[in-house]
């Protein structure tokens, strides 16, 4: 057995031993992730599938993981929660686009401004979701920094400073 077949074989050994926590890059531009889940671009969005099962379009690769990382850790709760709030900000973002062309269409300045006035609940709305995404897609990001490097599990419990 040469030198790269020995290398070969180990490097096959670890990744089996360790592809439940592992992130690959396939080549085609999708991710494997955790060994289970596929992440691929689908023009703007990223489809999540679980063994040939589409799971959802997320609106970015970042939520798209953040929702691997809670479901892979069971997280069931928070991986929900990602989900409902990355579909209100797609439909919101949809809702939102489509108004302001309605209202560039508008013949008068009134109704543009009405439209307008109209579309800030919506913008609000979205603002929020957003903001309450970010939130989730932090905690999902803290717990994959967890699962690589258990320094912070370490601390918990000790006067460290």
């Amino acid at each position: 057995m040469t030198r790269e077949q020995k290398l070969e074989a180990w490097a096959e050994r670890e990744l089996k031993r360790n592809i439940d926590s592992i992130i690959l890059d396939d080549g085609t531009g999708s991710l494997v992730v955790f060994g289970k889940y596929c992440i691929q671009p689908q023009g703007t969005r990223f489809q999540v599938s679980l063994c040939d099962q589409t799971i959802h379009l997320f609106s970015s690769k970042k939520t798209a993981m953040s929702w691997c990382t809670t479901d892979h850790k069971q997280y069931y709760n928070l991986s929900n929660q990602i989900l409902v709030l990355d579909r209100k900000k797609q439909i919101l973002a949809a809702d939102i686009y489509c108004r302001k062309a309605v209202g560039d269409r508008g013949r008068t300045e009134s109704f543009y401004e009405i439209i307008n006035m109209k579309l800030q609940p919506k913008i609000d709305q979205y603002n929020s979701v957003t903001a309450e995404l970010e939130k989730c897609v932090n905690q999902a990001k803290y717990m994959q920094i967890k699962g690589f490097n258990n320094e912070t599990a370490r601390t918990i419990g000790s006067n460290a400073k």
